[in-house]
């Protein structure tokens, strides 16, 4: 959740479906060590929803004392810890690298009313007074691309203005962008974002009164819903937790029978999709390779515990296993940064090899 897309090595457009239940990578394209580097000295009271990197600092954000910290990158060592009187479920960076803006479902930042959306100085957490960002609901997700954040959740007004699952504000002050007025009829849980277009998954099934299956786009210098269309990836496949993009394909994660679902960018075409016994919840493009995390123990066919990575291009299954400890509700934030960390969120109590370390928090290095 919240992130800002990075470079990565994928190839796009692949015109057939792909049987991805039979397919499995070798091992030798793993690109990320199973076994945690971190965090060193720092331990989360409880799950962790949203991360997201930049430069050197990486940014947490959950259901734990503070609801939002700041890490180093590379190590994990704590820098400082937030104020937040709740669950903070997104983050993302402004372009500038000076501020965080964070979303959720607190109500008070360093101890003054912030209705679920805040603007943090990345020197020490402490929230802008005078950012006038405000939502009505849950906020699930943050993209930031130039001076406008765009923001989707489980609201239907936010500042005052009538604008289901959605909303954009000035990443410098807070106002409201009153030219993005779309809208869906439910709830919105993630957002990506190429430059180009807005990606919004959720639970929907309209957008600006439009049939929309769960996923659809807006064209952000128009800010004007997109005519792409992609069917659900199964008949039960209603819901979709996250989303990210790279080179021509959007990757969606949700529901058992299309827990991992991959689309043409362009003419929304199913390129290839995976089932798993648990929903899928998180979704990263790392060094080369797409990451999935969950509740789920199987996926693909082959035994993963709520982590595995796959080809991006094929649906393949990597080779990647991680050991978690407590599955449900299991994973719920996936970044990569600096291209040498893996970073996951969740619900579990423990990564890795025994003895059990890491509750909520992991940072996995790639070679």
């Amino acid at each position: 959740m919240g992130r800002i897309l990075r470079a990565v090595t994928v190839v796009g457009g692949v015109a057939a479906t792909v049987a991805a239940t039979v397919l499995v990578a070798p091992a030798a394209s793993a690109a990320v060590s199973p076994i945690p580097v971190g965090p060193i000295g720092w331990v989360p009271d409880g799950p962790v929803h949203a991360v997201v990197s930049a430069g050197d600092a990486v940014y947490v954000g959950g259901n734990f004392t503070g609801g939002v910290a700041a890490l180093d990158a590379s190590t994990g060592a704590l820098r400082w810890t937030g104020t937040a009187n709740g669950d903070v479920r997104a983050l993302a960076v402004s372009q500038d690298g000076s501020h965080v803006l964070a979303g959720g479902a607190f109500t008070s930042v360093s101890g003054a009313t912030h209705k679920r959306l805040a603007s943090l100085r990345v020197s020490d957490g402490q929230a802008e007074p005078t950012w006038k960002g405000a939502a009505s609901g849950t906020v699930r997700d943050i993209v930031v691309e130039g001076n406008t954040a765009y923001f989707g959740g489980t609201f239907r007004t936010h500042d005052g203005i009538a604008q289901v699952g959605l909303g954009a504000v000035s990443v410098d002050t807070g106002t409201v962008v009153s030219s993005f007025t779309t809208s869906t009829d439910a709830k919105v849980f993630g957002l990506a974002t190429d430059g180009t277009r807005l990606y919004l998954a959720g639970n929907f099934t309209a957008v600006d009164g439009q049939p929309r299956a769960s996923l659809a786009s807006v064209t952000i210098s128009t800010n004007s819903l997109d005519s792409w269309q992609p069917a659900r990836g199964c008949s039960a496949c209603n819901t979709y937790w996250d989303v990210t993009v790279g080179q021509g394909t959007v990757y969606v994660v949700g529901r058992n029978g299309a827990a991992v679902y991959a689309v043409d960018s362009t003419s929304g075409a199913k390129l290839w999709s995976v089932s798993a016994n648990g929903d899928a919840q998180a979704v990263t493009l790392v060094d080369g390779l797409l990451y999935v995390g969950g509740h789920f123990g199987f996926i693909a066919g082959q035994s993963r515990r709520i982590l595995a990575a796959f080809d991006p291009t094929t649906g393949a299954l990597d080779a990647f296993s991680a050991r978690f400890v407590t599955s449900y509700p299991g994973i719920w934030a996936l970044a990569g940064g600096t291209e040498t960390r893996l970073y996951v969120g969740g619900a579990f109590t423990a990564a890795g090899p025994t003895p059990n370390r890491f509750p909520y928090f992991a940072m996995f290095g790639v070679s």
